[in-house]
């Protein structure tokens, strides 16, 4: 590829980041501007960080805070709809609010722990309760018979 057509495809490249950019500002979700662009969801998504990505931070910042008052305005049009128990207006207004607090980073990410339990953990618990059961089966009086016997095996 010359030189002049690998500047014209990078030309290319940054409006179509540009664009997806500016319908993402309008409102757009990503699902729309790939329908809008004729990509993918997930070209979509990369074009729109891409493009945020190469905006130097005291722009990314202003951004920010148009998205912001964007959102609090279209949220203050829906309050007297959600006051009147409206549900659609309910549902778009908590879309928003999760939305804003996305925007600032209010969502702390979700910890999950995964704990992995082994066939010899699963084959000791049997055991377990098994000895437990057994225990419960005696007759008085052979209890201590039967932890004489364990603590002998044992030495």
């Amino acid at each position: 590829m010359s030189d002049g057509n690998k500047e014209r495809r990078k030309l290319e490249i940054a409006m179509r980041k540009s664009e997806a950019l500016q319908l993402r500002i309008s409102g757009m979700s990503y699902r729309q501007i790939a329908d809008a662009m004729h990509c993918s969801d997930s070209t979509a998504y990369e074009m729109v960080s891409s493009a945020l990505r190469e905006i130097p931070a005291r722009d990314v910042e202003e951004l920010r805070k148009e998205q912001d008052s964007m959102i609090r305005s279209l949220y203050m049009q829906l309050i007297p709809r959600v006051n009147k128990g409206e549900p659609r207006a309910i549902e778009v207004a908590l879309k928003l609010l999760e939305r804003l607090a996305k925007l600032h980073g209010l969502d702390a990410p979700t910890k999950s722990i995964i704990e992995v339990i082994t066939e010899e953990a699963v084959d000791k618990a049997i055991r377990e309760l098994e000895e437990q059961l057994r225990l419960l089966e005696l007759p008085e009086g052979e209890y201590e018979e039967l932890d004489n016997n364990e603590n002998e095996g044992e030495e």
